[in-house]
């Protein structure tokens, strides 16, 4: 790793030029982007929260970031997206009976309904702009319908079986519709932040129609979460969102730019995020050390960013 690191040439002509014209990415849009990602991280956060209180756990947001946080850390390590794994168990422990890990399970079910759902509309609006065709809307919209359905076959039931609290979630959101919008909006709200990264990537390299290639992105993204068969999905990702630039008129070379942009800002948000949280549950369940705790994170968030703010913004100004 460390040989690649300081030889690219290793990666091959196309990725070392690639990474040559990432010196060209303006900083200050970069930090731009980690906003944006920190921001889909809390709205994912806020999403999980959501799904669980439906389902009768008890959590705060603080609590939800901290276990959401490392379930993106073990996601960057770790293939097969592992972490989602991780926080279905984290998120379990904040449901009152035992069988929570079913209850977890169908409530990350309900999640990916809703997103399904948020995703469409990005797709009609990337239709609207002629960037992507329509058709991926019709699949969307039928995942949607099938959570619909089990919403309204289960709300009138009771669970009475271990496997039958897999539709906990989508139970409650047959009693109470509200609770869906509520469990969109957070998920809207992290769309956002993926939009604002990705069009503040696009634009520090200058990306023609920054705000289109966002769209193209986010929905490659969605492409390459299909198949995590690297930690981080590290070279999937960037590969998936050049092909997807390339579409819009990108070069290859600036493509492949943004792209690896992309990941390595959205990882880095990830891991100091992801740290953030780790250091916030160690804590424990006493208010002092959670105090010290959240300090603790704090301080760690803060000196990382200042350090590489430092090198990437304040050393260009001297």
């Amino acid at each position: 790793m460390i040989a690649v690191a300081t030889t690219p040439q290793l990666l091959g002509s196309r990725v070392s030029a690639a990474l040559d014209g990432l010196q060209r990415a303006q900083p200050g849009m970069l930090w731009i982007a980690a906003l944006g990602f920190l921001l889909a991280l809390l709205g994912n956060a806020g999403s999980w929260r959501s799904a669980i209180r439906m389902c009768g756990g008890d959590l705060s947001l603080g609590d939800a970031n901290a276990r959401f946080g490392i379930g993106s850390v073990v996601n960057t390590f770790v293939p097969a997206r592992a972490g989602d794994a991780v926080r279905i168990a984290l998120f379990a422990r904040a449901v009152p009976h035992r069988d929570r890990l079913w209850t977890t399970g169908g409530a990350f079910a309900a999640l990916s309904a809703a997103r399904a759902l948020v995703l469409a509309a990005v797709v009609v609006l990337g239709a609207a702009v002629g960037a992507v065709p329509l058709w991926p809307v019709a699949v969307l919209l039928a995942l949607v319908g099938v959570a619909v359905a089990a919403a309204v076959f289960a709300r009138g039931r009771r669970a009475r079986t271990h496997v039958s609290h897999v539709l906990d979630a989508f139970r409650a959101l047959g009693r109470e519709p509200r609770a869906g919008l509520r469990l969109s909006a957070w998920i809207v709200l992290a769309m956002v932040g993926q939009l604002a990264a990705g069009t503040a990537i696009a634009a520090s390299l200058g990306v023609r129609s920054p705000v289109t290639a966002a769209l193209l992105i986010i929905l490659a993204l969605d492409v390459a979460g299909l198949v995590p068969i690297t930690p981080g999905n590290v070279g999937v990702t960037s590969g998936a969102i050049a092909m997807a630039l390339q579409t819009h008129g990108v070069a290859a070379t600036p493509a492949l730019s943004a792209g690896i942009a992309f990941h390595a800002v959205e990882t880095a948000t990830s891991l100091v995020y992801g740290i953030g949280g780790a250091l916030y549950l160690a804590g424990g369940v006493s208010t002092g050390g959670r105090r010290w705790a959240l300090v603790a994170a704090a301080a760690t968030a803060c000196l990382a960013v200042g350090a590489v703010f430092g090198m990437t913004v304040l050393v260009d100004v001297v």
